[in-house]
Protein backbone atom coordinates (compact mmCIF):
# COMPACT_ATOMS: atom_id res chain seq x y z
CA UNK A 1 0.00 0.00 0.00
CA UNK A 2 2.69 2.50 0.96
CA UNK A 3 4.75 2.17 -2.22
CA UNK A 4 1.63 2.31 -4.37
CA UNK A 5 0.50 5.51 -2.64
CA UNK A 6 3.90 7.10 -3.07
CA UNK A 7 3.81 6.40 -6.77
CA UNK A 8 0.22 7.55 -7.01
CA UNK A 9 1.26 10.90 -5.58
CA UNK A 10 3.36 11.35 -8.69
CA UNK A 11 0.50 11.13 -11.16
CA UNK A 12 1.55 14.07 -13.29
CA UNK A 13 3.08 13.48 -16.69
CA UNK A 14 5.42 15.45 -18.97
CA UNK A 15 7.03 18.29 -17.00
CA UNK A 16 5.28 17.57 -13.71
CA UNK A 17 6.46 13.97 -13.77
CA UNK A 18 10.03 15.21 -13.88
CA UNK A 19 9.55 16.82 -10.48
CA UNK A 20 9.26 13.49 -8.70
CA UNK A 21 11.22 10.28 -8.56
CA UNK A 22 8.25 7.91 -8.40
CA UNK A 23 6.79 6.13 -11.42
CA UNK A 24 4.54 8.09 -13.80
CA UNK A 25 0.80 7.56 -14.04
CA UNK A 26 -1.16 4.68 -15.45
CA UNK A 27 -4.92 4.64 -15.41
CA UNK A 28 -8.20 3.00 -16.47
CA UNK A 29 -7.46 -0.46 -17.86
CA UNK A 30 -9.67 -2.14 -20.45
CA UNK A 31 -11.89 0.92 -20.59
CA UNK A 32 -13.82 2.81 -23.23
CA UNK A 33 -14.20 6.56 -23.74
CA UNK A 34 -16.80 7.86 -21.29
CA UNK A 35 -17.98 10.72 -23.49
CA UNK A 36 -20.64 12.74 -21.68
CA UNK A 37 -21.94 9.90 -19.51
CA UNK A 38 -20.26 11.18 -16.32
CA UNK A 39 -19.89 14.97 -16.65
CA UNK A 40 -19.25 15.30 -12.90
CA UNK A 41 -15.99 13.30 -13.00
CA UNK A 42 -13.08 15.63 -13.64
CA UNK A 43 -9.37 15.94 -14.17
CA UNK A 44 -7.28 17.77 -11.59
CA UNK A 45 -4.39 19.61 -13.26
CA UNK A 46 -1.50 21.59 -11.85
CA UNK A 47 -0.42 24.94 -13.29
CA UNK A 48 3.29 25.58 -13.69
CA UNK A 49 5.40 27.58 -16.13
CA UNK A 50 2.33 28.65 -18.08
CA UNK A 51 0.94 25.14 -18.67
CA UNK A 52 -1.60 22.92 -16.94
CA UNK A 53 -0.55 19.28 -16.68
CA UNK A 54 -2.62 16.28 -15.61
CA UNK A 55 -2.22 15.48 -11.91
CA UNK A 56 -5.09 13.33 -10.56
CA UNK A 57 -8.74 12.51 -11.09
CA UNK A 58 -11.69 13.34 -8.86
CA UNK A 59 -15.32 14.31 -8.90
CA UNK A 60 -17.63 17.24 -8.31
CA UNK A 61 -19.79 16.56 -5.25
CA UNK A 62 -21.90 19.72 -5.28
CA UNK A 63 -21.93 23.08 -3.48
CA UNK A 64 -20.22 23.69 -0.14
CA UNK A 65 -22.81 23.27 2.60
CA UNK A 66 -21.75 26.45 4.42
CA UNK A 67 -21.22 28.58 1.30
CA UNK A 68 -23.28 27.37 -1.68
CA UNK A 69 -21.34 29.61 -4.04
CA UNK A 70 -18.28 27.39 -3.61
CA UNK A 71 -17.96 24.04 -5.40
CA UNK A 72 -16.55 20.95 -3.70
CA UNK A 73 -14.27 18.66 -5.71
CA UNK A 74 -13.38 15.36 -4.08
CA UNK A 75 -10.03 13.67 -4.66
CA UNK A 76 -7.50 11.55 -2.78
CA UNK A 77 -5.38 13.03 0.01
CA UNK A 78 -2.17 11.90 -1.64
CA UNK A 79 -3.05 14.03 -4.68
CA UNK A 80 -2.84 17.23 -2.64
CA UNK A 81 -0.76 16.44 0.44
CA UNK A 82 2.57 16.81 -1.37
CA UNK A 83 1.82 20.08 -3.19
CA UNK A 84 3.98 22.16 -0.85
CA UNK A 85 6.91 19.77 -1.31
CA UNK A 86 6.94 20.70 -4.99
CA UNK A 87 6.39 24.40 -4.34
CA UNK A 88 2.68 24.49 -5.16
CA UNK A 89 -0.47 25.43 -3.28
CA UNK A 90 -4.17 24.71 -3.68
CA UNK A 91 -4.62 27.77 -5.87
CA UNK A 92 -2.13 26.32 -8.40
CA UNK A 93 -4.62 23.60 -9.24
CA UNK A 94 -7.34 23.71 -11.84
CA UNK A 95 -10.17 21.34 -12.68
CA UNK A 96 -11.79 20.43 -15.98
CA UNK A 97 -14.70 18.17 -16.77
CA UNK A 98 -14.11 18.06 -20.52
CA UNK A 99 -14.26 14.43 -21.70
CA UNK A 100 -11.43 14.54 -24.25
CA UNK A 101 -8.68 16.28 -22.27
CA UNK A 102 -5.50 14.22 -22.16
CA UNK A 103 -2.03 15.06 -20.83
CA UNK A 104 -2.11 18.86 -21.02
CA UNK A 105 -5.10 21.14 -20.48
CA UNK A 106 -4.92 23.77 -23.21
CA UNK A 107 -6.07 27.37 -22.97
CA UNK A 108 -9.27 26.66 -24.90
CA UNK A 109 -10.47 24.06 -22.40
CA UNK A 110 -13.23 25.00 -19.98
CA UNK A 111 -11.66 24.95 -16.52
CA UNK A 112 -12.59 25.78 -12.93
CA UNK A 113 -10.31 27.79 -10.70
CA UNK A 114 -9.48 26.48 -7.23
CA UNK A 115 -8.89 28.30 -3.97
CA UNK A 116 -7.71 25.68 -1.50
CA UNK A 117 -6.93 22.00 -1.04
CA UNK A 118 -6.90 19.97 2.14
CA UNK A 119 -7.03 16.37 3.33
CA UNK A 120 -8.03 14.15 6.23
CA UNK A 121 -5.87 15.09 9.25
CA UNK A 122 -5.06 11.44 9.95
CA UNK A 123 -3.63 10.78 6.48
CA UNK A 124 -0.01 9.65 6.30
CA UNK A 125 1.70 7.45 3.72
CA UNK A 126 3.30 5.14 6.25
CA UNK A 127 0.80 5.01 9.09
CA UNK A 128 -2.65 6.06 7.92
CA UNK A 129 -3.15 5.37 4.22
CA UNK A 130 -6.71 4.37 5.12
CA UNK A 131 -7.49 8.07 5.61
CA UNK A 132 -6.63 8.98 2.00
CA UNK A 133 -9.49 11.48 1.72
CA UNK A 134 -8.92 14.88 0.11
CA UNK A 135 -10.90 17.85 -1.09
CA UNK A 136 -10.31 20.82 -3.40
CA UNK A 137 -12.49 23.92 -3.19
CA UNK A 138 -13.56 25.55 -6.45
CA UNK A 139 -14.17 29.27 -6.79
CA UNK A 140 -17.66 28.58 -8.11
CA UNK A 141 -20.26 25.87 -8.37
CA UNK A 142 -20.15 23.77 -11.50
CA UNK A 143 -23.25 24.99 -13.25
CA UNK A 144 -25.59 22.55 -14.95
CA UNK A 145 -23.88 19.49 -13.46
CA UNK A 146 -25.33 17.40 -10.64
CA UNK A 147 -22.77 16.39 -8.08
CA UNK A 148 -21.82 12.76 -7.55
CA UNK A 149 -23.82 11.51 -4.57
CA UNK A 150 -22.19 10.15 -1.43
CA UNK A 151 -23.52 6.86 -0.02
CA UNK A 152 -25.43 6.68 3.19
CA UNK A 153 -23.56 5.43 6.23
CA UNK A 154 -22.47 1.78 5.99
CA UNK A 155 -24.24 1.26 2.67
CA UNK A 156 -21.83 -1.47 1.57
CA UNK A 157 -22.25 -3.34 4.86
CA UNK A 158 -26.00 -3.16 4.37
CA UNK A 159 -25.74 -4.52 0.83
CA UNK A 160 -23.47 -7.33 2.00
CA UNK A 161 -25.83 -8.25 4.84
CA UNK A 162 -28.76 -8.73 2.48
CA UNK A 163 -26.76 -10.65 -0.11
CA UNK A 164 -26.56 -7.86 -2.68
CA UNK A 165 -22.77 -8.10 -3.03
CA UNK A 166 -22.14 -11.23 -5.05
CA UNK A 167 -19.42 -12.42 -7.42
CA UNK A 168 -21.54 -11.20 -10.35
CA UNK A 169 -21.92 -7.69 -8.87
CA UNK A 170 -20.05 -5.02 -10.82
CA UNK A 171 -19.07 -1.44 -10.08
CA UNK A 172 -18.31 1.46 -12.43
CA UNK A 173 -14.93 3.21 -12.67
CA UNK A 174 -14.51 6.62 -14.31
CA UNK A 175 -11.28 8.60 -14.51
CA UNK A 176 -8.47 10.22 -16.48
CA UNK A 177 -4.83 9.27 -16.94
CA UNK A 178 -2.55 7.32 -19.24
CA UNK A 179 -3.46 3.75 -20.17
CA UNK A 180 -1.44 0.82 -18.80
CA UNK A 181 0.09 -1.50 -21.38
CA UNK A 182 1.60 -4.53 -19.66
CA UNK A 183 1.01 -7.32 -22.15
CA UNK A 184 4.32 -8.94 -22.92
CA UNK A 185 6.27 -6.80 -20.49
CA UNK A 186 6.14 -4.02 -17.90
CA UNK A 187 3.52 -1.29 -18.23
CA UNK A 188 4.30 1.50 -20.66
CA UNK A 189 3.59 4.77 -18.80
CA UNK A 190 3.48 6.83 -21.98
CA UNK A 191 0.38 5.50 -23.72
CA UNK A 192 -1.84 8.59 -23.70
CA UNK A 193 -5.47 8.37 -22.71
CA UNK A 194 -8.23 9.50 -25.02
CA UNK A 195 -9.67 11.47 -22.10
CA UNK A 196 -12.20 10.43 -19.49
CA UNK A 197 -12.53 6.65 -19.53
CA UNK A 198 -15.05 4.13 -18.20
CA UNK A 199 -14.71 0.49 -17.14
CA UNK A 200 -16.51 -2.01 -14.93
CA UNK A 201 -14.93 -4.08 -12.16
CA UNK A 202 -16.19 -7.24 -10.49
CA UNK A 203 -16.80 -7.49 -6.75
CA UNK A 204 -14.45 -9.84 -4.90
CA UNK A 205 -14.58 -8.69 -1.28
CA UNK A 206 -15.24 -6.09 1.39
CA UNK A 207 -13.31 -5.05 4.48
CA UNK A 208 -13.93 -2.38 7.10
CA UNK A 209 -12.03 0.19 5.03
CA UNK A 210 -11.85 -1.02 1.42
CA UNK A 211 -13.89 -2.42 -1.44
CA UNK A 212 -11.99 -5.15 -3.31
CA UNK A 213 -12.46 -5.43 -7.06
CA UNK A 214 -11.31 -7.71 -9.85
CA UNK A 215 -9.91 -5.61 -12.71
CA UNK A 216 -8.36 -8.34 -14.87
CA UNK A 217 -8.91 -7.50 -18.53
CA UNK A 218 -8.47 -11.17 -19.51
CA UNK A 219 -11.59 -11.89 -17.46
CA UNK A 220 -13.48 -9.11 -19.24
CA UNK A 221 -13.14 -6.42 -16.58
CA UNK A 222 -11.20 -3.21 -16.15
CA UNK A 223 -10.40 -0.73 -13.47
CA UNK A 224 -8.47 2.21 -12.13
CA UNK A 225 -4.82 2.75 -11.35
CA UNK A 226 -2.41 5.58 -10.47
CA UNK A 227 -3.67 8.32 -12.78
CA UNK A 228 -7.22 7.70 -11.61
CA UNK A 229 -6.44 8.45 -7.96
CA UNK A 230 -9.31 10.42 -6.47
CA UNK A 231 -11.90 9.20 -8.95
CA UNK A 232 -15.17 7.61 -7.85
CA UNK A 233 -16.17 3.97 -7.86
CA UNK A 234 -19.89 4.05 -8.51
CA UNK A 235 -22.71 1.63 -7.94
CA UNK A 236 -23.31 0.20 -11.38
CA UNK A 237 -25.49 2.46 -13.50
CA UNK A 238 -25.90 5.05 -10.75
CA UNK A 239 -24.61 8.45 -9.66
CA UNK A 240 -23.67 7.21 -6.18
CA UNK A 241 -20.01 6.78 -5.32
CA UNK A 242 -19.30 4.03 -2.80
CA UNK A 243 -15.51 4.26 -2.85
CA UNK A 244 -12.60 6.49 -3.81
CA UNK A 245 -9.66 5.31 -5.90
CA UNK A 246 -6.65 5.39 -3.61
CA UNK A 247 -3.39 3.43 -3.48
CA UNK A 248 -4.55 -0.16 -3.14
CA UNK A 249 -4.09 -2.89 -5.70
CA UNK A 250 -1.42 -4.77 -7.56
CA UNK A 251 1.59 -2.75 -8.63
CA UNK A 252 0.94 -2.65 -12.37
CA UNK A 253 -2.85 -2.69 -12.26
CA UNK A 254 -3.56 -5.91 -14.11
CA UNK A 255 -5.48 -7.92 -11.52
CA UNK A 256 -7.10 -6.14 -8.57
CA UNK A 257 -7.89 -2.73 -7.16
CA UNK A 258 -8.84 -1.82 -3.60
CA UNK A 259 -10.58 1.58 -3.49
CA UNK A 260 -11.20 3.27 -0.15
CA UNK A 261 -14.78 3.19 1.10
CA UNK A 262 -16.81 6.42 1.33
CA UNK A 263 -19.52 5.06 3.64
CA UNK A 264 -17.31 4.67 6.73
CA UNK A 265 -17.20 6.89 9.83
CA UNK A 266 -13.73 8.20 8.87
CA UNK A 267 -14.89 9.30 5.42
CA UNK A 268 -18.10 10.83 6.66
CA UNK A 269 -16.40 12.68 9.53
CA UNK A 270 -14.13 14.40 7.01
CA UNK A 271 -16.55 15.15 4.18
CA UNK A 272 -19.47 16.30 6.32
CA UNK A 273 -17.53 19.50 6.99
CA UNK A 274 -17.99 20.35 3.32
CA UNK A 275 -21.11 18.51 2.10
CA UNK A 276 -24.62 17.62 3.17
CA UNK A 277 -24.32 13.85 3.44
CA UNK A 278 -27.25 11.43 3.24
Amino acid sequence: MTSRLRMAAAVGVTTVAALVSASPAVAIDNGVPDGTDHPNVGLLAIEHDGVKDAWCSGFYAGPHKADPGIGVYVTAAHCVADLAVFGFSGSDLTVTFEPEVTIEVDEDTNTWATTAATWHPAFAYDTAADADYGVVLLEDQVGGVAGVQFPRARLLDELAARGALRPRTVFDNVGYGTVPAFKGGPPDPFVPTTGRMFATSKFIGLTATHLHLLTNSDAGYGGACYGDSGSPVLRHGSNTAVALVSGGGDRICRATNHPLRLDTPAARAFYRDYLQLP
